[in-house]
Order: C-alpha cells, then sequence, then structure tokens
C-alpha cells in the first residue's frame, strides 16, 4: 500500500465525527476518573481540658484504616460511614496529654465494643505522649481522672477522596465513548471500499494511458512509413 493511500486513510479516519467524539468522551471521562481516586490530606483536631475527681470523658476513636490493611467486611456491627465520606487511609495518630497539676493522675482507655484495647496511666502530674496509629480499631477513647486535671489534644491525619462521586460520570462517559468507537468502527467500511476503488480506477487509468501511448507511437510509425 502507498503511503499516500494511509495517509488520506488516517485523514479520514480521524476526520470522522465518530471517532472525534470517541476520544472526547475517552478523555473527559478518563480526567474525571483520576481526579476521583485523587486523594488529599486531612487533618481531624479534637482537644479539651477535664478538671475535677471522678471525671470521665468518652470521644469517638474515629480512626480509619491504613491503606495496606484489608478491610473487615462484617464491620463486627458497627454502622459504617457512607462510602463516598469514608475516609480512604490512616497517615498518623496521635494523642497528646498534659497535666494541669502536680498531683494529676489518670487513667487513658482504648476501648472497642466495650472491650478495652489498651490503656496508659498518667501519674503524679507527668505529660505523655502516645502514638495511636496502630490502634485503629479503637472506636472510643475514655478519660477518666481520678486527681487533678488533664489537657489532651487528639490528632488525626488521614486521606480522603472528596471528588470520589465523580467515578459516576466518569463511568458514563467511558461506555458513550465504547459505543461512538463500535460506530466508527462499522462505518469505516465503505471508507476501505472507497480507497480499493480508487486504487483499481488508477490502475485502470495507468493501463488505458499505456494503450494510448502505444497507439499514438505506432501512428507516428505509419506516418513516417508513409513518408
Amino acid at each position: 500500500m502507498k503511503l499516500s493511500t494511509v495517509k488520506n486513510a488516517i485523514i479520514k479516519i480521524f476526520s470522522d465525527r465518530n471517532l472525534q467524539l470517541t476520544i472526547a468522551f475517552f478523555g473527559i471521562g478518563f480526567i474525571l476518573a483520576l481526579t476521583a481516586s485523587l486523594p488529599i490530606l486531612e487533618e481531624r483536631v479534637e482537644n479539651d481540658t477535664l478538671e475535677g475527681e471522678d471525671s470521665v470523658e468518652r470521644i469517638e476513636a474515629r480512626l480509619p484504616r491504613p491503606y495496606d490493611e484489608p478491610h473487615d467486611p462484617s464491620g463486627l456491627g458497627r454502622l459504617q460511614e457512607p462510602l463516598l465520606e469514608q475516609p480512604t487511609g490512616l497517615k498518623n495518630a496521635s494523642l497528646e496529654l498534659r497535666s494541669e497539676e502536680e498531683n494529676t493522675n489518670a487513667t487513658i482507655i482504648l476501648e472497642r465494643h466495650d472491650i478495652q484495647i489498651e490503656s496508659w496511666e498518667i501519674e503524679n502530674g507527668e505529660d505523655k505522649s502516645i502514638n495511636l496509629t496502630e490502634y485503629h480499631e479503637a472506636e472510643y477513647i475514655i478519660f477518666e481522672i481520678r486527681e487533678g486535671g488533664l489537657s489532651y489534644t487528639y490528632t488525626v491525619n488521614h486521606y480522603i477522596q472528596p471528588y470520589s462521586f465523580l467515578a459516576i460520570p466518569a463511568f458514563i462517559l467511558m461506555w458513550v465513548s465504547v459505543i461512538f468507537l463500535i460506530r466508527a468502527i462499522a462505518l469505516m467500511g465503505p471508507l476501505s471500499v472507497d480507497e480499493k476503488e480508487k486504487d483499481k480506477k488508477r490502475k485502470n487509468q495507468n493501463v488505458i494511458g499505456e494503450i494510448l501511448k502505444e497507439r499514438t507511437e505506432e501512428g507516428n510509425s505509419r506516418s513516417k512509413e508513409e513518408e
């Protein structure tokens, strides 16, 4: 096949409206899909100061799973957050504890389904920093103040996908692009036939040209012989 024929075929293919729409819808859908999967780091901070004897505070841990940990579909009876609002990956979590008085005594407990996972003691007014990243299964943090006062800062850094709702239009656009691609392929048949017809016509014209050339040469020869 000649280079010019290939070039003309490519021009005709990419000038086809169905193929143009295929490229456009696929490109938009691909961009939306990438945006939907884009993770953004978010920080959540909670803090408070607890004072007085026998003071108890219970806060929700709400620690998402790390990216590399498999999901437990059972949930063990816990109500799951909506999919599009659920954090997608934990980076780190920390609990900073500061005694407000020298005689502060307290206990910090991590719970899941009313079962204690871990606990720490604050004695004689000490300060403590606790890394909670490995305790992402915790549901609640309980502060029990027996004496004095205690301040805490609970910080969670996690990734979310705020644009995950764009996955739906991306999926639709991808399928629309497939439909237009099928239409474009279905309509490519006549284009290939046209090219074949053109090649056939060119060959016929070349044959006719050769015949006319031969006849012209024969005529010229006869004229010379008659002279």
